[in-house]
């Protein structure tokens, strides 16, 4: 037992390392302006057909990890620009430090929310090993009305009153990925029947949402 937990730290550390030097590669070579028209391609696609496109992701058969990472850059940027306004709005009620904490958690809130059920997937499948870069890619695209909810947030922050409309946006959003992330998870493990995965998907995402607070709980999410 030990040695195969062995075996699994160093794989992932491996893992890690080339995943990180591989997004450093995509964010040093990307081309802003034409790799946001590719994005957008894509996403006309994987809208008209989400479940299919999302299976090539998943399956390795379609590489989006620079579509991805373009598809991150709008997360952050979105999630940080929505906290500078809400600080510029209400800032000056709470210290500095609580203020640049808030700051630097809405730009690591993103990498977390994927990096941390990234790394579960990994270590849990062991069967169907993909890379890290392929489960990243895959999160990435199932969480795009994520990506889009928190567009919605700077608007909201923005536009007093607007709520009342985007509110209920938001929440079909929301339910939106959460079925496109168990379909991609399910892609992921390469698994047909839904009685033998729905047990893990919900034992990930119960280590994830620990993890989660835990780094919540540390003010870094």
């Amino acid at each position: 037992m030990e040695e195969n937990n062995k075996i699994n730290t160093e794989d992932l550390k491996k893992e890690t390392k080339e995943t990180v030097n591989k997004v450093k590669e995509t964010i040093k070579n990307v081309d802003f302006k034409e790799d946001t028209k590719a994005t957008k391609g894509f996403l006309k696609e994987m809208f008209s057909n989400p479940f299919e496109e999302i299976k090539k992701v998943a399956n390795g058969k379609e590489n989006v990890f620079s579509k991805a990472i373009v598809l991150m850059i709008i997360f952050i940027a979105a999630n940080v620009l929505a906290e500078i306004v809400s600080l510029i709005k209400y800032g000056k009620y709470s210290s500095f430090g609580n203020n640049f904490m808030d700051l630097i958690s809405s730009f690591l809130n993103p990498i977390f929310y994927i990096a941390v059920p990234a790394v579960i997937i990994y270590l849990f499948n062991k069967t169907n090993k993909k890379p890290l870069t392929t489960i990243i890619s895959t999160l990435v695209v199932c969480s795009v009305p994520v990506i889009l909810n928190n567009v919605i947030d700077v608007i909201e922050v923005l536009i007093s009153g607007i709520s009342i409309i985007s509110s209920p946006i938001s929440t079909m959003f929301s339910a939106v990925a959460t079925v496109l992330t168990y379909f991609g998870m399910k892609d992921i493990f390469e698994v047909e029947e839904h009685n033998t995965f729905i047990r893990k998907y919900a034992v990930i995402r119960l280590i994830g949402a620990f993890i989660l607070l835990i780094l919540s709980r540390i003010g870094i999410y």
